[in-house]
């Protein structure tokens, strides 16, 4: 019987339709290509770009481009009282722990037209291997007018030849569980308080590594949040350890490209000019999804369009279940 505690009732169904290996492995977990929903205004949806005026956040809309502004102290608030109901929910129970999203991918081929791409990501843990299962729903010109400049280009491949599209066939591989991702422990007996989760959480930066002790402990925190089977308590705690993080803002109000409502954390801008922000329920405290943008051009990502989002994670079940994992 499906029991996904967590994310179920505050979601819709999902539409039919750097070195080691286990860091290649969580590349391929925690990320990959991700289409969005086929609107229009999509290519205008704004960045996550913040701007703080006299203690009001404004942040454009996702999806809209207008702009929402919010006190930040109350964005605090709705934050903080969203993360005390997450943290007194139960941990429940299951044979296995299973996380699904659509991931949404927005690319530009060489700026002549707009590829969206949607792909179907869903982890499994079981305590001894992690399965995962990522299939191609499709790979499409955004609009009629993307089409048309596809087709005019020679109708090319729509998916980069390193990673061919394969419409509705998953693609399953199932490792130990110790190989994917970080060291962080038993993930029941992770710390519940936000400042020891930091402390506990550093101690594994890599002396030396290019990334700051930051940025590591934004995306350790994302992949707690999206792949590891913490408790509701840890879950609040980390992004209580955001929250508090230096340059992380939060930003009540915001609205993803599917119209739900939630209270944002939001990245700082990182060295690649990458930003990143983790969207929750404002009312539970769940995890509604991920976003990302690029703030400016950068010519190592030449087909990313800057100034508005180009990839979503989008969450259709987080949590525990009796459910198995069919083929």
């Amino acid at each position: 019987m499906k029991d996904f505690q967590l994310i179920d009732d505050v979601m819709p169904d999902a539409p039919p339709a750097d070195p080691a290996r286990a860091m290649a492995v969580r590349a391929r977990v925690l990320g990959g290509a991700r289409r969005t929903p086929r609107w229009s205004w999509a290519l205008a949806g704004a960045a996550v770009v913040s701007v703080l005026v006299a203690g009001f956040l404004a942040i454009p809309r996702l999806g809209d481009g207008t702009v929402h502004t919010a006190r930040m102290s109350d964005a605090a608030t709705v934050l903080d009282v969203a993360l005390d109901r997450l943290a007194a929910r139960p941990s429940g129970s299951g044979a296995r722990w299973r996380r699904e999203t659509l991931e949404v991918h927005l690319s530009r081929p060489k700026g002549a037209y707009t590829v969206e791409r949607r792909i179907k990501d869903v982890v499994w843990r079981d305590g001894a291997t992690v399965r995962t299962e990522r299939t191609d729903l499709s790979a499409e010109p955004l609009t009629a007018t993307d089409r048309r400049a596809w087709k005019a280009a020679g109708s090319p491949p729509l998916c980069v030849a390193e990673d061919r599209c394969r419409i509705g066939r998953a693609r399953v591989e199932s490792l130990p569980a110790d190989s994917v991702g970080y060291p962080v422990g038993p993930a029941a007996q992770l710390p519940t308080d936000a400042a020891t989760l930091r402390r506990h959480l550093l101690r594994l930066h890599p002396q030396g590594a290019p990334e700051s002790r930051e940025n590591f402990l934004w995306n350790l925190a994302t992949h707690l949040l999206k792949d590891i089977e913490i408790t509701p308590a840890t879950r609040a705690a980390v992004c209580r350890m955001l929250a508090a993080s230096p340059g992380v803002t939060v930003v009540d109000g915001v609205t993803d490209v599917e119209g739900r409502v939630g209270v944002a954390l939001v990245q700082p801008p990182r060295e690649n000019d990458m930003q990143e922000l983790i969207l929750l329920d404002r009312e539970s405290g769940e995890l509604l999804g991920l976003q990302e943008a690029l703030l400016k051009p950068n010519p190592e990502y030449a087909d990313i369009r800057p100034g508005t989002p180009f990839r979503w994670e989008l969450i259709r079940s987080l949590g525990w279940t009796d459910e198995a994992p069919t083929g």
